[in-house]
């Protein structure tokens, strides 16, 4: 029986959190389908560039100012109308 892999599968691999089992599954399914494989190589370069690209644990001064600037002046023109 032939096992199809979903993105979701793509992801865990990528991810170490398969079972040694579905692991090499993974594995052999990759070296007969090229679509598979394909997408597991997309999908090793989207995390090698979130990996070196870590998101920011809080947000620019720049953008909280502009958010709280936005929102008076939202708040001003509610008040005169």
């Amino acid at each position: 029986m032939i096992q199809t892999f979903t993105l979701d599968d793509v992801v865990r691999f990528l991810y170490d959190e398969m079972n040694e089992d579905e692991a090499h599954k993974f594995q052999e399914s990759m070296l007969l389908d090229s679509e598979l494989m394909d997408e597991y190589q997309q999908m090793l370069i989207v995390k090698s560039t979130l990996d070196s690209n870590p998101v920011r644990e809080e947000p620019r001064q720049s953008s909280i100012d502009k958010i709280l600037n936005y929102s008076r002046s939202y708040n001003l023109q509610m008040a005169e109308e």
